[in-house]
């Protein structure tokens, strides 16, 4: 299978390379003979990255549709797409992350309306999945699957501690107070994932919702002060590094016994659970004893849209088509980016064997439980994580006090008038 894929990869480069070569001269054919070009960005791991352009590779021999493709890791990729959607040159086709197309989008005139492009098979799509891409009545984005937060664990290493894997706060507080005599984290957090298990548990243990339902933000300074003591007392209590401090090869060093990761990213920890020849454990949505609200959400995995003023629309429509329902493009990637939701991928996968996995685990696990709701998209805002996380910081490092840092935090989150 690999061997396959990289044959493919390298067809790419070299059909590439051969691109760029072709335009340094002026061309010959006849305007209407000439291949149709789109492009299409991305932002995944190179593995993901490597499965994807096999995919393409495979679209332009099929369809005879060239693709231009831009793609990075997730770390930069949005302020990428904050300069083109700026300057206008952003591609034909784009995956973005949800909170990115409502603010890219408010007006629900940025991008295309997908029901408008007949070749965009949205049939496969189960009744209330396609809601997470509405926009002012219109449908401008897809998405590809769906996520969660995920508690993952090393198992044995848990196991070497007579512990359990956690089934609640309590126990993964439990588990620090055994692990730090070692040096062991029991969970490892980062920035963005401090400030949601926070939002969590204050839902779970005040009733209080994070968001109001038209998704703006409805945190007292009481919900604050709730939320910035049990993230302190995550870092003082060493159940975690604090977030600017996270590095998720800290896991294969057993630095800590277990993460918190998306459902459709684990593969990285499953590879060093196996390559050190352990268990590995998915664990529950952590709550209190007795919740009051559950605190957990899902959202889509990554959302495709087309730019409103595309040249090709007709192209991009093919494009999309073929990323959420080709048999071709779900083989070549795999789980890599989660279980799609489109039946035609899933089945295509589960015919092959290929549902299967941490994954898969993780999307049956979220899909099976009941009490998920559908995450506000305003709850990945890089503004509200960084104030909060601000205001953890200044505890921590600064011993500010923690009534003062939730009322500045409150008031910053007013200002940014989301």
């Amino acid at each position: 299978m690999m061997e396959h894929i990289f044959k493919r990869s390298a067809a790419v480069l070299t059909a590439a390379v051969m691109l760029v070569l072709c335009g340094c001269h002026e061309r010959t054919l006849k305007e209407e003979d000439e291949p149709v070009e789109i492009s299409f960005s991305w932002w995944g791991t190179d593995d993901r990255n490597e499965r994807t352009l096999n995919g393409l590779h495979i679209f332009t021999e099929q369809s005879g549709i060239n693709v231009r493709p831009k793609y990075a890791e997730f770390t930069g990729y949005k302020s990428q797409i904050d300069v083109q959607m700026y300057s206008g040159t952003q591609s034909d086709v784009m995956q973005l992350n949800y909170d990115w197309l409502y603010e890219y989008t408010k007006d629900g005139n940025e991008f295309y309306e997908l029901t408008d492009l007949a070749d965009i098979d949205l049939s496969t799509y189960p009744e209330g999945s396609l809601s997470c891409g509405m926009v002012d009545g219109k449908l401008e984005a897809v998405p590809y699957g769906f996520n969660a937060v995920t508690f993952i664990y090393n198992k044995t290493l848990y196991d070497s501690y007579g512990l359990d894997i956690p089934k609640n706060w309590d126990d993964l507080f439990a588990a620090a107070a055994v692990m730090r005599r070692d040096n062991i984290y029991p969970i490892s957090l980062t920035e963005k994932f401090y400030w949601m298990t926070a939002c969590a548990y204050m839902e779970q243990t005040t009733g209080h919702k994070t968001f109001d339902e038209d998704g703006r933000p409805a945190l007292t300074q009481e919900d604050l002060e709730v939320m910035l003591r049990f993230s302190t007392r995550i870092v003082d209590e060493k159940v975690s590094k604090l977030g600017s401090e996270y590095d998720r090869r800290d896991f294969a060093m057993m630095k800590n016994a277990g993460t918190v990761s998306w459902a459709s990213d684990p593969g990285y920890f499953e590879d060093a659970i196996n390559d050190m020849k352990m268990e590995l454990a998915i664990g529950p949505f952590l709550t209190t004893d007795s919740y009051l609200s559950y605190g957990w959400y899902e959202k889509p995995t990554g959302l495709y849209v087309i730019r409103q003023d595309t040249a090709n629309p007709e192209e991009a429509g093919k494009l999309v088509n073929y990323l959420i329902n080709s048999s071709d493009m779900a083989i070549s990637l795999e789980m890599t980016k989660g279980t799609p939701i489109s039946s035609a991928a899933a089945e295509a996968l589960e015919a092959r064997g290929l549902l299967k996995g941490v994954e898969y685990e993780a999307n049956r696990q979220m899909m099976n439980d009941p009490m998920i709701q559908p995450m506000c998209p305003t709850m990945e805002n890089t503004d509200l994580i960084n104030i909060y996380m601000t205001a953890v910081y200044n505890i921590h490092y600064k011993n500010a006090n923690l009534e003062r840092e939730a009322k500045l935090a409150l008031d910053k989150i007013d200002r940014l008038g989301l």
